[in-house]
């Protein structure tokens, strides 16, 4: 077993090592005892705690991620009950990052849990994910200025980041941003286009590794979730929007999609771009074409057809758990094979 390892749980008082191995010896036989050990080492943020980043967060609580931070500024609704893991009768009206947080120290008593309940967005990205991090904001000064090409491929940076972690003292001084420790990922599930853009470019140009999700609206089949570099990913309207604000806002490179008569191709040529050139940065989405409730409205039946006065107004597009929780699942397990060292 590696020597630099953290001995953190090793000096838990014994009782509490027999607990936590017999809570995780499922972990342990899947990953391994080291792979357990940087499981519990490794510190997750889940920003965004609803139909998708709840489950992120309890798949990794579940797996023996050992520090954990949740960021969610909402509360539960009645209308959650579809697709939030948090959401039970016994929950509505209560924060959710607070509500989901009490679940998962249920799971594991023994969970290092932050629990911040505020909208983050452009103006205040920094100080919560200093606070999200346990950093100072004046170890961020700074760090998030790296020029884009200098950027590596997310399973690179992993790796990465795994050896600043585990690699010695004299790997821990080089890498990737060695002021911010190499056991910190981050998986990013809110909606809101404008805080999405930047809280992913902060944290991309930070270089922490990062999943970001995109749309599970409209879509009843599973399947057609995977992941891929966010210029890569069709069909996602959510995504889509995701690389133009970047594009336009935060000088990522341009693409094909940003045009309709190849303008910004041979742009893209001129200055040596290609025009489909990577951001580095994985995303879940489906290619599944979504089904808006209007349309669904047009052929099905009504509740005034069957005697309900004034029905609850329908939003835009419904959700089906079975996709937004296999895109948190899918998140999560990446984010798990990033900490125990398994190339996605």
């Amino acid at each position: 077993m590696s020597q630099n390892l953290p001995f953190s749980f090793l000096q838990l008082p014994e009782a509490v090592q027999k607990e936590q191995l017999e809570r995780f010896k499922g972990v342990c036989a899947l990953y391994g005892y080291e792979g357990f050990l940087r499981l519990q080492n490794a510190h997750a943020v889940v920003i965004g705690n609803g139909g998708v980043g709840s489950w992120i967060a309890e798949s990794l609580t579940r797996t023996g991620v050992g520090s954990i931070s949740l960021i969610d500024f909402d509360n539960i609704e009645l209308s959650n009950s579809n697709r939030q893991l948090h959401t039970l009768s016994s929950t509505i009206g209560k924060q959710k990052s607070e509500t989901l947080g009490a679940r998962l120290k249920d799971i594991n008593p023994y969970l290092k849990l932050d629990t911040i309940g505020e909208l983050i967005s452009r103006n205040n990205v920094k100080s919560i994910m200093a606070r999200a991090l346990r950093l100072d904001e004046s170890v961020l000064e700074g760090s998030d200025t790296t020029a884009l090409n200098k950027l590596l491929d997310p399973n690179d940076l992993a790796a990465q980041k795994l050896k600043q972690c585990y690699g010695g003292a004299e790997y821990a001084k080089r890498g990737p941003n060695p002021h911010i420790p190499g056991n910190i990922f981050v998986a990013e599930a809110i909606d809101d286009l404008f805080a999405k853009a930047a809280v992913v470019d902060y944290i991309h140009r930070l270089q922490i590794p990062l999943v970001t999700s995109g749309g599970a609206g409209g879509r009843i089949d599973p399947s057609r979730v995977r992941t891929a570099d966010i210029t890569e990913a069709r069909g996602d309207q959510l995504i889509k929007r995701l690389r133009t604000e970047l594009r336009r806002h935060y000088d990522y490179p341009k693409g094909v999609d940003d045009n309709s008569n190849g303008e910004n191709s041979r742009k893209s040529k001129k200055s040596g771009k290609a025009p489909d050139e990577r951001f580095n940065i994985l995303c879940s989405f489906s290619d599944e074409k979504p089904m808006r409730s209007q349309d669904r409205l047009g052929f099905d039946a009504s509740p005034e057809s069957f005697g309900l006065i004034d029905p609850p107004e329908l939003p835009k597009f419904g959700a089906s758990v079975t996709v937004t929780a296999t895109a948190g699942l899918l998140i999560a397990s990446i984010i798990i094979r990033w900490i125990v060292g398994a190339r996605v």
